[in-house]
């Protein structure tokens, strides 16, 4: 099985929502998961970029 990482630019994701919302209830978990799978048996796996006001 082939995995394809794509870079996702998350911005202003430092803050309690954000982190809550964005990163942990949905691209951890699809990470968590194994990633997408396409058509052709290829799995996406997210990997987030976090850009913000503060470091978090």
């Amino acid at each position: 099985m082939k995995h394809k990482r794509i870079g996702i630019i998350m911005h202003g994701v430092t803050g309690r929502m954000g982190t809550n919302q964005h990163l942990a209830r949905s691209i951890a978990e699809i990470r968590r998961q194994g990633g997408v799978e396409l058509r052709d048996g290829t799995r996406l796996m997210p990997d987030p970029i976090l850009v913000g006001r503060d470091a978090g």
